[in-house]
Parts: structure tokens; sequence; C-alpha cells
């Protein structure tokens, strides 16, 4: 029998006997040790056995390495505890054993490359990768990254965007699926650390530690906060990140299609990190309960829709990016908005 890769069969049927030499020689061709594909072949044997004569007890499939021949024993088990062994007839097994085997090895290099692949993929998680939109089946677009397909459920997709098949896409990797034939990672474009990788991939500061993105509050397709730090002296954090004329932002704003970005100064002061974080709008005073974790921020009456947001969306995102509940008043305390973090 030839146990090709392409899995092409010869015109007359393969024979058991030329079985050991041919799993030798693919062995040392794919680097597979030959104990593990010859357990895996008399396996698949053994389970080929049982589907084609359903012989009682626990059916096992020898293999000789030197002749090729095969030997099937069935043990059972009397009711007086006392355990049979028989040999179980092959001659019209022999016949279907050869076919069974090649496709035993070509499934398990099969699985073996997947597993490659995924072991690979896991050494990337977290980072941007550029693939090519294959299709689109009940929500969930699947993308060809090479050597494995991205799959990206409706969750993981920024609301409104259309991926058309055979466009470039890009997207974050996050983690591998497991319990498939074929090597797929799930991968996202509305998860938070797809925006910081983005930020990292425009923002050669970001690259270099000079700067760093501290939190990041998120609402895909709609609006993105980010608060950055600079960690030298002397380093606008926030102009980094905005580049010259804008030109690292735009970049940014242009793989997000319509979403939003505010880019906001960190800081270990709760009072300023609040004020901060409702940008654009600007506060007049902050004030701060550590024990409720509660901001209560003042903000001049012409300002205040602008501190709330359309349907209470920037005040919302900068409870999620510093973590306390925010009050927000105007004028003299006759209108209030209350915004709460996730808990």
């Amino acid at each position: 029998m030839t146990l090709s890769r392409a899995g092409s069969r010869s015109q007359s049927e393969p024979s058991t006997e030329s079985l050991a030499d041919a799993l030798t020689a693919l062995c040392a061709e794919v680097g597979i040790p030959f104990e593990e594909m010859l357990h895996t072949v008399e396996s698949a044997l053994a389970a080929a056995y049982i589907r084609a004569f359903n012989p009682p007890g626990d059916v096992r499939v020898t293999l000789d390495t030197t002749t090729g021949a095969l030997e099937v024993t069935s043990r059972a088990v009397r009711p007086d505890g006392t355990e049979v062994v028989r040999t179980l007839p092959s001659e019209d097994f022999k016949r279907m054993a050869a076919q069974t085997a090649k496709h035993a090895v070509l499934r398990h290099i099969h699985d073996l490359e997947r597993d490659k692949v995924l072991r690979d993929v896991a050494e990337h998680r977290g980072e941007l990768a550029t693939g090519i939109v294959d299709r689109s089946e009940n929500g969930t677009v699947y993308v060809d990254l090479g050597r494995a397909e991205g799959v990206m459920p409706p969750e993981e997709q920024i609301p409104g965007e259309q991926l058309i098949p055979g466009r470039p896409v890009l997207v974050v990797i996050l983690d591998a699926q497991r319990n498939t034939r074929q090597a797929q990672v799930r991968v996202s474009r509305a998860a938070r650390m797809f925006v910081h990788r983005l930020m990292e991939a425009e923002v050669p500061e970001i690259k270099a530690g000079t700067v760093q993105v501290r939190a990041i509050a998120r609402e895909p397709g709609l609006r993105t906060k980010v608060a950055v730090s600079a960690t030298e002296p002397g380093i606008d954090p926030v102009g980094a990140c905005v580049g010259p004329k804008g030109v690292r932002h735009r970049a940014i704003l242009s793989e997000l299609s319509s979403e939003h970005i505010d880019i906001v100064p960190w800081s270990d002061d709760p009072e300023a990190f609040v004020a901060a974080s409702l940008g654009p709008a600007k506060a007049e005073s902050v004030s701060i309960d550590r024990g409720s974790r509660t901001a209560t921020v003042l903000v001049p009456r012409s300002q205040l829709s602008l501190a709330i947001g359309r349907d209470g969306q920037n005040a919302r995102l900068a409870a999620k990016l510093t973590g306390y509940r925010i009050d927000i008043k105007a004028g003299e305390n006759d209108e209030q908005v209350d915004a709460e973090p996730p808990t």
C-alpha cells in the first residue's frame, strides 16, 4: 500500500503487506514518531472492524511491523470474572484495512498540522492580523488568514459595518477555536484590544513604551475613550497620539469607520482624571467620594448636553473609563444626570 499525503489511490487495491514500510517512510518524512503513528493506525483499524462486524468484547488490532500481517483479538469478561481472549477472523477485513489505515494516517497528519497552526496562533494572541473576508454565515464573518481561518461572531464585529467578501480586513486575534477539524481562531474588530493595537501601530511612542495606554472604554461603532500617560518627562501623551495636524488620530479613525475616539490624559488624581474623561466638555469642579466611588461634577450649563452626550453616551463612557459613578450637575443644580461605571 502506498500512503500518499495527497490521498491518491492506485489502480489496484493496496495490500497490508506494504503498510509497515509505508508507515516507516512516512513517519520519517513528516517527523512523527513511528509508535505514535502505529497506535493511530491500529486504533482506526479496530474501530473499522467493529463497524464492519460488530463483534462482542473489546476489540484490538495489532499490526506486525515486520510482515504487515494483522491480528484481531477480542477481550471479554465472563460472569465469573475470568477474561476470555479470542482471535477473530481477519481475511475479509484485510481488503478494507489498507484504505482505512491510509485515511487514519492522513487524518492524523492533518490534525497535527492543525494543532501546530493553533500553537503558532496562540503565540500571536492579542496582535493585529490582516486577512481577506471569505464569507458570512448566519451573521458570523469568516476571514482567510492564510494558514488559519478567522471566525468573527456578531458580538466581535463593529455594528453597522459591512465587510465585503474578497476585501482585506484588519482584525485582532483573540484565541484558538478548539474542537474543530480546521484550524480556526476567534478574531475581533469590536474588542478594546483592537483599538489598543491600532494606536500602537500608529503611535511610535506607544510601541516604544514612552507613552502608555492606561484605560479604554468602548461602545463599538459609536465612541471610544482612551486614557494615556507618558513614562518620561517632557512628552505630551495626548499630543503624541493625535500626531502632527491630527494625522495619527485620523489614521486610527479611518480604520474604525464612523466610530469616534476621545484621547484623554490619565491622572493618578481622581478629580483630574474624571474631569478629563468628560472631554470635550470642560468641568468647573469635581468632588470625589472615595467611599462610594462617586464623582460629582459641575459643568457650565451651556456644556451640560456636551458632558452628557447623546443618549448619555459621553457620561457613560467616562464612568467606564474612570471606574467612578459620575453625577453631572449644571448651574445651581437644577439639572442633573447620573452615570455609573460597569459592575
